[in-house]
C-alpha cells in the first residue's frame, strides 16, 4: 500500500490536511452504454481522508474509512519517518452518555477488558472490579473478562457505588492502564420510560454524514469534507 500526505496546513495550533493512498493497480472501469471500457489514464489514482489534529488538546478529527487510509496506517506512516513517534489513538468518550449515566440510577453495568494480566492501578471505587477481573483471569487464563453486574429481574436499582466503578475503569482507558474493550451502562429514569442502554466508551465518537461529493474535482471534494471535519470537532470539544 501507498500513502503520502497529500495536503498539509497550519491554523492556529491545528494541524490539518489529507493523506491520499495512491493506487497503480487494479484500476476501475470506465462504464459505457455499450459495457465497461479501459480507464483512460496513464497516471495513478488516489482517494483520499481529510483530518484535523490540535496540537494543544491532542484531539483527531479523521475521515473514517478504512478502505482508504486507516487511523493505524496513519500512525505506521509516521512511524517511518522517524521510529520515535511512537504515538498512540485512544478513544474520546462519549460525554453525554456520561452525563446521563452519573445523573440517573442504574439497572445493570457491563465491563470488559482484554488482556487483565496488564491491568494498571485503579480508583478506590473500582478496587472490587479490578480484583474480580484479577481473579477470573489467573484462574481460567483468560484473554478477554467481561463482567455483568445488574439487578435481573428484580426491581430497584444498583447502588451509587456503581457509578464510581464505571469512572474508574474509565480513567484506566483515558490513562493507557488497561485495555477496556467495553463499558456499557443500562439506566432507568424516574419518569415511567423504558431502560435505556448507553455505550458509555465509543471506540471512535463518530458523525455519520452525508455529503454531495463534487464529481471529478479534488480541491471542492477536499474543501468539503475539511469543514466538516471542523464542524464536527467544534461540536464535541
Amino acid at each position: 500500500m501507498v500513502i503520502r500526505l497529500e495536503r498539509l496546513d497550519v491554523e492556529a495550533d491545528e494541524l490539518v490536511g489529507e493523506f491520499t493512498r495512491v493506487r497503480d493497480t487494479d484500476f476501475p472501469f470506465e462504464v459505457h452504454a455499450d459495457g465497461p471500457r479501459q480507464l483512460q489514464t496513464d497516471g495513478p489514482l488516489g482517494t483520499g481522508i481529510a483530518f484535523r489534529f490540535g496540537t494543544t488538546d491532542h484531539t483527531l478529527a479523521i475521515q473514517f474509512d478504512t478502505r482508504i487510509v486507516s487511523p493505524g496506517r496513519v500512525l505506521d506512516y509516521l512511524m517511518q519517518f522517524d521510529r520515535r513517534f511512537a504515538f498512540d489513538i485512544k478513544p474520546k468518550l462519549d460525554i453525554e452518555n456520561w452525563r446521563k449515566f452519573n445523573n440517573t440510577p442504574v439497572r445493570k453495568l457491563r465491563i470488559g477488558i482484554a488482556s487483565p494480566e496488564h491491568l494498571g492501578d485503579i480508583e478506590e471505587e473500582g478496587a472490587a472490579v479490578k480484583s474480580s477481573i484479577q481473579q477470573l483471569s489467573e484462574a481460567y487464563d483468560a484473554p478477554v473478562i467481561t463482567i455483568e453486574i445488574g439487578m435481573g429481574n428484580r426491581k430497584g436499582m444498583l447502588g451509587e457505588a456503581v457509578h464510581g466503578a464505571a469512572r474508574a475503569v474509565s480513567d484506566l482507558l483515558r490513562g493507557g492502564g488497561a485495555d477496556v474493550r467495553s463499558l456499557r451502562g443500562w439506566i432507568k429514569p424516574d419518569d415511567g420510560q423504558p431502560t435505556e442502554e448507553l455505550n458509555l466508551i465509543d471506540e471512535f465518537l463518530t458523525e455519520k454524514l452525508e455529503f454531495p461529493s463534487p464529481r471529478n474535482d479534488p480541491e471542492a471534494n477536499y474543501a468539503l469534507r475539511r469543514q466538516i471535519l471542523e464542524q464536527s470537532l467544534r461540536g464535541h470539544v
